[in-house]
């Protein structure tokens, strides 16, 4: 019991001193974790915004925390000045030229943060000197020059968006060909552009006006005969009235003033109005030859003028439906029976 009660204070102390070494080795451990007694070299920089900025943001080179943000402050110019330290194991890296870049992801999810970019000269930049940024045109600069190590980029969204760019471009091209195709055939269809199209639909026109003419010839002609035979049946009308009136008409012819009478002694006054109408009667006669004559030597291009327009909305037809059949589209035109001409009856097609 005595050897016990004797050294009971001495293994006290040990815990004792056992626990104290514990917790200083721990609050040391702890404090190189923390950085508590490392050197942290102290900077500077601008930015336009204070967007994206925050205190305690790292700052990363190639993915690796090198420093942090440790004041924010707007300046009188409303311009944003950071402090921040890089750590004393990465302090070869801030060599003269080197850059600091704010970079925010699009889609505010991860990607962002303080990138830190090496100058590619040798030489160490002093402690509390200010490193430009990319806001401004000192860093853009240096970017130009290429006199920072700038690494590529390995951003998804990036990516992506190049891998969508060929296919926007095929597409734009794709699109800018169906509006060649499409001004082509307007053009081509209002005349003004050269091409087969164009040259059947000037022959269609052309066709059109002169069928148009030789209708507008004929109804002239049609109306003026027309006038003609109106004044003719006029003067029958009369005739036919006064000879159903017979006994007005013997009365007329027996009276000695009659017309027999006047026939007879008048001077040939009668004779020769009845010769009159009978002249005008043979003229309107050779009117209505000349017409008819005039509508037979005509019919064969009367005839041709349908035929060809017939052919050439025939063609037409073809060519819109290659055009609707459009290799983008389909292809190739629709074979279509020929159909008998104005010439030929349906009995005599082969079948």
């Amino acid at each position: 019991m005595k050897f016990q009660i004797r050294f009971a204070d001495q293994i006290v102390g040990l815990f004792i001193i056992l626990a104290m070494m514990s917790i200083v080795f721990i609050l040391v451990m702890m404090g190189i974790n923390q950085r508590w007694f490392a050197k942290d070299y102290k900077y500077t920089s601008s930015f336009k915004t204070g967007n994206g900025l925050s205190v305690g943001m790292p700052i990363k080179l190639k993915g690796f925390q090198i420093g942090s943000v440790d004041k924010i402050n707007l300046l009188a110019d409303n311009s944003v000045e950071i402090n921040f330290h890089i750590f004393d194991t990465y302090i070869e890296k801030v060599r003269k030229n080197s850059i600091l870049e704010l970079s925010i992801s699009p889609i505010g999810i991860g990607g962002g943060g303080m990138l830190f970019h090496p100058g590619k000269s040798t030489e160490l930049i002093p402690e509390l000197s200010s490193i430009p940024s990319t806001d401004f045109e000192e860093g853009k600069k240096l970017i130009a020059k290429e006199l920072v190590n700038i690494p590529p980029r390995d951003d998804t969204i990036v990516n992506i968006i190049n891998d969508i760019s060929p296919l926007l471009r095929s597409t734009n091209d794709t699109m800018e060909s169906l509006a060649l195709l499409l001004d082509t055939t307007t053009s081509t269809i209002t005349g003004e552009a050269e091409g087969p199209i164009a040259d059947i639909i000037e022959e269609v026109s052309i066709m059109i006006t002169m069928l148009s003419n030789s209708i507008t010839e004929a109804m002239t002609a049609a109306n003026t005969i027309l006038s003609d035979s109106t004044v003719i049946t006029g003067d029958m009308k009369v005739i036919t009235a006064r000879m159903k009136d017979t006994e007005g008409l013997l009365t007329h012819l027996l009276n000695p003033k009659g017309t027999i009478a006047k026939l007879l002694d008048d001077d040939n006054e009668l004779y020769i109005e009845l010769y009159a109408i009978i002249e005008e009667a043979a003229n309107t006669a050779a009117e209505l030859t000349s017409f008819v004559n005039y509508i037979n030597t005509t019919q064969p291009q009367i005839s041709e003028l349908l035929e060809g327009s017939r052919e050439a909305i025939v063609k037409g037809k073809d060519v819109l439906e290659g055009l609707s059949n459009n290799p983008l589209l389909r292809g190739g035109i629709t074979a279509v029976t020929e159909q008998p001409t104005t010439f030929k009856s349906y009995e005599e097609e082969e079948f």
